[in-house]
């Protein structure tokens, strides 16, 4: 059952300049610790959303308790009867109950540093033109405790080498840019946005047929097509790397690549309608079906083969060992301090 807005208390006297919006299923190990780094940010100009997407564990019950907490702030949200409907409705959810003027997503696994609203507010004050504001996400091992887990860490958001800055970093960048470089490259997507809530109502916001991977990718490309996008090089958001996130229950390079297949069609009949597209974006569209299709039929098959046999013949510390070495030899450390 969801909190209806109308009876919440409120201690402010005005809405929050953003609504972050935390979506989880199942994530009672972690959940708390994501909500606690909403909770320490630097500013509190802010409320948060828990949305619920059918969790069958004790995760339903801890956001209900911090909701009951922290009325005047946090509100607990669930599907009519509890229903698991993916990632895209759940955000959906939350937009639609949110009242901030700004949108911050993140997922029930994942963390915040203290400063990440502070740095996107000032980024969208000094950028008024631009829907939103990114940067890079730590794809985040150390959270383990493992001595060596940090040495292995890389970045989302910045291309395929995952370290060093965006091509872009530090500009704010017109459509349709952005859209024909996320799909070139799926590691340039963005995450761990502040998006106004008006240009999400005017793109349709997520796409609730995308109940997992590509998810995000879909309304990234709608908002890139749109509207002029201001990109950092600061991290601010941590994506915890854990055997049951969306990503490694996806184990299959095939698998993952029938799905960019499915977000790669929708973007093409997006596209379709819009005559203004320009000749550029649709050769891109192209070379990227074009790609995702030879390597899901050749390379990738063979790149399996080798992972596989990579684990069977190599100890898990010995392969840790070589990831190690190569982070020293590209200095993961200069991009995330």
């Amino acid at each position: 059952m969801s909190v209806d807005r109308g009876d919440r208390e409120r201690t402010l006297d005005r809405d929050p300049t953003v609504s972050a919006v935390i979506i989880f299923k199942d994530e009672e190990r972690f959940l708390a610790e994501a909500i606690d780094s909403v909770l320490a940010q630097t500013v509190d100009d802010w409320e948060l959303l828990l949305v619920d997407d059918g969790s069958t564990d004790r995760s339903s019950s801890i956001a209900r308790r911090y909701a009951g907490d922290h009325p005047e702030r946090i509100r607990y949200l669930d599907h009519p009867g509890h229903a698991n409907l993916g990632m895209a409705a759940s955000r959906n959810r939350g937009i639609a109950e949110a009242s901030g003027r700004f949108i911050a997503s993140l997922d029930g696994d994942d963390v915040w540093r203290p400063e990440k609203l502070s740095i996107q507010l000032d980024n969208l004050r000094r950028h008024p033109a631009a829907a939103m504001t990114y940067g890079p996400l730590l794809r985040w091992r150390a959270w383990t405790g493992d001595p060596g887990a940090g040495q292995l860490e890389d970045l989302m958001g910045v291309g395929k080498r995952k370290f060093g800055r965006h091509p872009l970093a530090g500009r704010v960048v017109e459509p349709p840019t952005l859209a024909r470089m996320m799909l070139e490259d799926d590691y340039l997507i963005p995450g761990g946005a502040l998006i106004r809530k008006e240009a999400l109502d005017s793109v349709g916001r997520y796409e609730p047929a995308f109940r997992g991977m590509y998810e995000d990718a879909v309304v990234m490309v709608k908002l890139a097509l749109e509207y002029p996008i201001h990109v950092d090089e600061r991290v601010t958001y941590l994506y915890r790397i854990h055997p049951e996130s969306t990503t490694n229950r996806t184990t299959s390079s095939e698998d993952i690549d029938l799905l960019r297949s499915v977000y790669l069609d929708w973007v093409r009949e997006h596209l379709e309608p819009r005559g203004a597209v320009s000749p550029e974006l649709r050769r891109t569209l192209r070379r990227a079906r074009r790609s995702t299709h030879h390597r899901r039929h050749r390379s990738h098959r063979l790149l399996d083969a080798a992972r596989a046999a990579g684990r069977r013949t190599i100890p898990r510390g010995g392969r840790d060992a070589l990831r190690r070495h190569w982070r020293r030899h590209t200095d993961p450390g200069r991009w995330v301090s």
